[in-house]
């Protein structure tokens, strides 16, 4: 039912051009699946894939949860009711900005286990998600009771590293073995058996030209076709793509041969409770958002990009036949300068894609059965020039220089840039009155052949061609913004009600509650918590009275800092940091209370230890190793922000001083990349190095081992490195290490709370604090609900009873999206804020 060539893939013999909307469904409520496939169904998409994160279905070892949110057989038979294909993505690494790239945290409590590989204690429980969900996919395949054309074999291998065949063909001979029976896919993770797909943007040339070398016999695909970006706290707003560049990369994937394109995401949907994950970097944690800047925005509204791309698709769906059986043809025609084109052919016609890689607009001509055809391109576009194609009995167009949304019905449009001009050349195949008032102008050329001269105005305009067997065509001439009539915008009203609060202090009292007793602090999953907030506290006693450096050597969170009852600050960066404290004679009491932002979905450095894992220590110091480095045999001083560019080995280096530590932790970018005395540096965690010696990643070395009293020498290879960010190294005596802890999950809605009257003289103190307010909501409030956390600091919150996410506000994320299908009339709102900042300016707002 299912095969393929190099052109493309076909269901029961027939050739399909692959539009796939990519929307998961574990981000966006069950009530709204239905909404979201039709819309993506009007759109033109005709195939839907997702990813399957193992972590979401068995949250705890062994305990299978596929049902409300989670029921994928439901979210399956749905794309088989609208007849939308699925390409299933199982994983059992699926990346996605998601926590653990899909796997469960409680893998990381696994000794010695070795993640993506063939290692037996990590596939022993591969093949138990595998028993769970390939039967799933196996049941709604196309060839049994569904609609599902493809499965992926893992994600993203060979950019993991080093391939490992074994582990590869595992997945492959598991997925068949449970029936899997319809074509598996992989994207830079090739194994035999399997067509291989790309992820990219931009440069979609370059990935044919790949495809082409390694599996010619295989049909050309774009997997992820990054149509936007995810966004993460404290960067920028990723809406860099435009709708402009998406046209224009879309009919450059048609020009260089590619028939199946998932567009990622075509729906981003939300990273609800603490399910999003962090990529690769020192601080890059994904927002509760996951918009992605996409053709339906996170509440499910259409975007310009969805109006450019259900443009697009009537065109391939339009010259389906076309696209799908092709081959690519020298272009013999002169071209202006920077102006280049690329030429499609098959028996049902041609495309000409004319590509203006100016700065300004391109007017020029072509030739065409000996007539001068003027046609225009704008700035960075692409213009296909369609030739040749048959519009059954009626007639052929001979030549298109505009755009348009196809000729499948009765009626078509053509279009372009508004004020802009075109040519249509039609060859009559039956005798027709041609209906066209001005300004539309035409010639006729002979042999039932006519040239007409379109303006593209503000006003529509129409062809009418009335054959003498009654039929009517209608061709409809307009401009690109006509049609791109963009989602609607609504006007937002802040809801109407005055939100009325009360407020708890969160019970940082560590002598009651599920308090566990630990020699060190334990990180989120040895402590057996999949994610939200631990709360850490150590009691220690000193003799004098001071201010002393407290350096944390291992943290993977943001740290909110209590000391002895006081707030005295927060841990920002990442690996390791040091905090100084006003130190008293006698008991000092630290307590700390870390929210878990997420564990790596992303490289070798999956499975770090979440939170705070190491002792801090008494009398630290902490030096920033950006300056003072050296090109060895000259005295020039170099900052690390502006590396010089080395020829050869020569030695790049630093030396700092000593003073009797024992210890010693150095994070940054690039740590892997260093020497110490002329020894390589000892990384903390195997997996937790640096994944790729071509650029400067994050990560944490313990250089303990190498360290010497006196002065110590770096040698940093930079080669291919142009600037670091980070190069800090935190020095502390072992014997100073703080020890015998108290540990204890916090910030827990179910855990008794001393609801009062909120008031601003009652929460002046800077504490982590709880706080509640009710609101009321109607159908006629509208669909969209958003809450904005104007004021305040970090933290999550919960609409009846179900956490939404985490909030932070350092942007880019302001607004927080609130289901509708989870709201009632009378509806609770609770919040939970690190730093118990006033929740005054708290507002919701919808339409």
């Amino acid at each position: 039912m299912i095969t393929y060539d190099r052109k493309s893939w076909k269901i029961n013999h027939q050739r399909i051009f692959v539009l796939s909307a990519a929307i998961h469904y574990f981000r966006l409520p069950r009530a709204e699946w239905n909404e979201v496939l039709e819309k993506a169904k009007a759109g033109g998409c005709n195939t839907v894939e997702t990813y399957i994160p193992w972590n979401f279905h068995e949250m705890n070892e062994g305990e299978w949860d596929f049902s409300g949110d989670k029921d994928l057989a439901h979210f399956l038979q749905l794309c088989a009711e609208k007849n939308l294909y699925v390409i299933a993505r199982p994983g059992p690494y699926i990346c996605a900005e998601w926590d653990f790239g899909g796997f469960p945290w409680w893998l990381s409590t696994k000794e010695g286990i070795k993640y993506r590989s063939a290692d037996p204690v990590f596939l022993h429980y591969v093949d138990q998600y595998f028993d769970q969900v390939i039967p799933m996919i196996r049941e709604y395949q196309l060839t049994n009771n569904g609609t599902v054309i493809m499965v992926q074999v893992e994600n993203e291998f060979q950019a993991y590293g080093k391939p490992d065949k074994k582990y590869m063909e595992y997945l492959r001979d598991g997925m068949h073995a449970r029936g899997i029976e319809v074509p598996l896919v992989t994207c830079y993770g090739a194994v035999e058996g399997a067509v291989e797909f790309l992820n990219f943007w931009s440069h979609s040339g370059h990935a044919a030209k790949v495809l082409d070398e390694r599996f010619y016999d295989q049909p050309k695909g774009v997997m992820e076709f990054w149509i936007g970006w995810f966004e993460q706290w404290g960067g920028n707003k990723a809406d860099q793509k435009t709708p402009h560049q998406l046209e224009y990369e879309c009919f450059q994937l048609l020009s260089n041969g590619f028939t199946v394109i998932n567009y990622y995401m075509y729906f981003g949907g939300t990273n609800f409770d603490h399910w999003a994950g962090r990529t690769v970097g020192e601080q890059t944690f994904i927002t509760t958002s996951y918009d992605y800047d996409a053709a339906l925005n996170e509440y499910l509204q259409p975007t310009e990009k969805y109006s450019v791309l259900s443009r697009f698709h009537s065109f391939v769906k339009w010259l389906e036949p076309l696209l799908t059986e092709s081959d690519q043809l020298n272009v013999n025609m002169t071209l202006p300068s920077n102006v280049t084109a690329n030429r499609i052919v098959s028996p049902d016609g041609e495309i000409l894609f004319i590509k203006n890689g100016r700065n300004e607009r391109v007017q020029a001509l072509l030739t065409y059965e000996g007539q001068s055809i003027p046609y225009t391109v704008e700035a960075h576009s692409i213009l296909p020039v369609v030739r040749n194609v048959n519009i059954g009995e009626l007639f052929t167009i001979k030549m298109l220089t505009a755009y348009t949304t196809g000729f499948n019905t009765e009626e078509a449009v053509i279009y372009h840039e508004t004020g802009q001009r075109s040519s249509f050349m039609v060859k009559l195949h039956k005798e027709a009155t041609i209906v066209c008032p001005l300004p539309n102008r035409y010639q006729f050329l002979g042999n039932n052949t006519y040239h007409f001269h379109l303006f593209h105005g503000n006003e529509l305009q129409s062809i009418q061609l009335e054959f003498k067997d009654g039929t009517v065509y209608m061709i409809q001439i307009a401009d690109k913004q006509t049609l791109d009539h963009e989602a609607a915008h609504h006007k937002m009203k802040v809801h109407s009600e005055s939100l009325k609060w009360e407020t708890a202090d969160e019970n940082l009292d560590f002598l009651q509650g599920n308090v566990k007793v630990t020699r060190k602090p334990l990180d989120f999953s040895s402590f057996g918590q999949f994610s939200g907030y631990l709360g850490y506290e150590s009691e220690f006693y000193f003799g004098q009275t001071g201010v002393k450096t407290i350096v944390f050597p291992r943290i993977e969170d943001p740290v909110t800092v209590h000391y002895n009852g006081k707030f005295i600050g927060k841990l920002d960066k990442l690996g390791a940091d040091s905090l100084e404290v006003p130190v008293i004679k006698g008991i000092n009491k630290l307590t700390c209370l870390v929210q878990n932002m997420g564990r790596y979905n992303y490289s070798q450095a999956m499975g770090e230890p979440k939170g705070i894992s190491e002792a801090p220590a008494l009398n630290g110091k902490h030096f920033s190793l950006l300056g003072e480095w050296q090109v060895e045999g000259t005295g020039r001083k170099h900052h690390l922000s502006q590396i010089p560019k080395i020829e050869g080995r020569i030695a790049f280096l630093r030396s700092f001083t000593n003073t009797d530590y024992n210890r010693a932790m150095l994070v940054g970018e690039g740590v892997s990349r260093v020497k110490v005395n002329g020894k390589p540096v000892k990384i903390v965690m195997e997996n937790q190095t640096a994944w790729s010696r071509e650029c400067a990643v994050f990560g944490v070395a313990d250089l303990s081992d190498t360290l010497m009293n006196g002065e110590n020498v770096l040698d940093l290879d930079v080669q291919n490195v142009s600037s670091i960010r980070r190069f800090d190294l935190y020095l502390f005596h072992e014997h100073e290490q703080i020890f015998d802890w108290k540990m204890k999950s916090c910030a827990q809605l179910d855990e008794k709370k001393d609801w009062t009257i909120f008031s601003k003289e009652s929460t002046k103190t800077v504490f982590p604090r709880w706080y509640r307010s009710h609101f009321s909501w109607s159908h006629d409030d509208g669909s969209v609900i958003k809450v904005r956390f104007n004021n305040m600091s970090k933290g999550c919150f919960w609409v009846n009873g179900q956490c939404l996410g985490r909030y932070w506000n350092i942007g880019p994320q302001e607004d927080y999206k609130i289901p509708a299908s989870i709201l009632r009339e009378r509806n609770e709102l609770i919040i939970f804020d690190e730093e118990g900042f006033l929740p005054d300016k708290v507002t919701i707002h919808s339409f």
